[in-house]
C-alpha cells in the first residue's frame, strides 16, 4: 500500500490485515488508544441464524429471476451490445425421478466453506406443481426413495446414504460396507446432500419402468391375468407414433 494523498478504496469482498513487526508495533502502536475509537452499530450486529431452511423455499429461489451483475454482461444479438441481462429458470416436465442437488459447499473470492444449514424435505408427498409453468406437464407429486449424506468439511469428508426398498417398503441405512435398519426420524439432518425422489406415478405396482413391468408381468401370469405380448406393446407403440407423427407434422 502506498501512503499518499489518495484514498484507498475497497469493495465489500476486500480485506485489510495488518502484520505489525513486534519492535515497531511496541514503539508506535498503543492498546488503549486503539480500543478509544467509536462504533458504529453494525459492528455489534450479529444477525440471527435460521434455524432451517425448508426445500421448497430453496426450489422457489431456484426458480426466482436474476439479474446478471455488471461484471457478467450479456451480449444482446439484437442492439450488438452488452447489456446487464436478466436469467430465470423455469420446470416444463418433471422426470421420474427427480435428483435434488443441494448447494452444500460456498465458494467466493477469498473462502471456501462447507454449509451445514438443515433443509428440512418432505419424505412423502413432494408436490412441483406450483413451479411448473407447463398447464400439461403431468403428475407432479414425488415421494423420497434415497438420501446421500456427507459428513466433514472442505478438507475432506465421508458420505454414508439412506434407501428406501421398494418390496418391504423399509428405509436402510448404508454406511460404506456396513448395511442397518433405519426410521424415517433419521433421515432428514443436516448431512443430506443428494435428495432422490421418485414420481408417484411410476412407483412399484404401475408398470412404469421394465423392470417393473418384468415383475408385473410375472405376478400377473402366477394367477393367470392375460397380458400383452412383446409384439402387441411393439404395434400399440407404432400406432401411438404414427398418430403422434400425424399431430406433429407442422410442429417445428
Amino acid at each position: 500500500i502506498q501512503f499518499d494523498d489518495r484514498h484507498l478504496r475497497l469493495d465489500e469482498r476486500s480485506y485489510l490485515a495488518l502484520d505489525w513487526d513486534p519492535e515497531v508495533k511496541k514503539r508506535h502502536f498503543d492498546d488503549n488508544s486503539a480500543e478509544d475509537c467509536e462504533k458504529h452499530e453494525s459492528v455489534e450486529y450479529k444477525p440471527q441464524k435460521k434455524a432451517f431452511v425448508k426445500l421448497k423455499d430453496c426450489i422457489e429461489l431456484f426458480t426466482t429471476k436474476e439479474k446478471l451483475g455488471a461484471e457478467d454482461p450479456w451480449y444482446c444479438p439484437y442492439c450488438k451490445k452488452h447489456q446487464q441481462a436478466t436469467k430465470k429458470l423455469d420446470l416444463w416436465y418433471l422426470p421420474p425421478v427427480l435428483v435434488v442437488h443441494l448447494k452444500r459447499f460456498s465458494y467466493s473470492r477469498y473462502m471456501r466453506d462447507k454449509l451445514d444449514t438443515l433443509v428440512d424435505f418432505p419424505i412423502n408427498d413432494l408436490d412441483m406443481l406450483e413451479f411448473l409453468i407447463n398447464p400439461n406437464a403431468g403428475p407432479s407429486c414425488y415421494n423420497l426413495i434415497a438420501v446421500s449424506n456427507h459428513y466433514g468439511g472442505m478438507g475432506g469428508g465421508h458420505y454414508t446414504a439412506f434407501a428406501k426398498n421398494k418390496d418391504d417398503g423399509k428405509w436402510y441405512y448404508f454406511d460404506d460396507s456396513s448395511v442397518s435398519t433405519a426410521s424415517e426420524e433419521q433421515i432428514v439432518s443436516k448431512a443430506a446432500y443428494v435428495l432422490f425422489y421418485q414420481r408417484k406415478d411410476t412407483i412399484s405396482g404401475t408398470g412404469y419402468f421394465a423392470l417393473d413391468r418384468e415383475s408385473t408381468k410375472g405376478a400377473s401370469a402366477a394367477v393367470g391375468i392375460p397380458i400383452d405380448s412383446d409384439e402387441d406393446c411393439n404395434e400399440n407403440e407404432q400406432e401411438n407414433d404414427d398418430i403422434e407423427n400425424e399431430n406433429c407434422m407442422h410442429t417445428y
